[in-house]
């Protein structure tokens, strides 16, 4: 999230997959392009915290928060220069030092209210 995008492509396998909210999974281009192109456009000055995490085997779970400032275009809401917190859970499975798939779960909901897209 910092901008270190070799770090990140170094970090995720070859056939990495992120499958998020139910969406269609996408591969690991289409990941980076969208942290890079969308989200690090549109929310800067984050400050990600991970509250819990929890390893097993393979598996590393992670409950988090990330408090961000809403400066940039983000699915179709102007910027509104609001400081917004963004929480969710994910699970990353890490195989030889590499993220493989990873599936993660955010409150989309609230913070669409807190950039007033959506009534509270």
């Amino acid at each position: 999230m910092n901008g270190e995008w070799k770090k990140v492509d170094e970090l995720l396998a070859d056939d990495f997959l992120y499958t998020g909210d139910g969406a269609p999974a996408i591969n690991k281009h289409q990941y980076i392009g969208f942290m890079r192109g969308v989200l690090c456009t549109a929310m800067t000055d984050m400050d990600m915290r991970f509250l819990r995490v929890i390893a097993e085997g393979d598996l590393v779970a992670i409950e988090y928060t990330n408090e961000m400032t809403h400066t940039g275009d983000y699915y179709g809401i102007p910027a509104t220069g609001k400081r917004v917190v963004g929480t969710g859970h994910f699970i990353r499975e890490v195989k030889n030092g590499k993220v493989k798939p990873e599936w993660q779960t955010t409150n989309a909901l609230g913070l669409m209210q807190q950039l007033g897209a959506i009534p509270k």
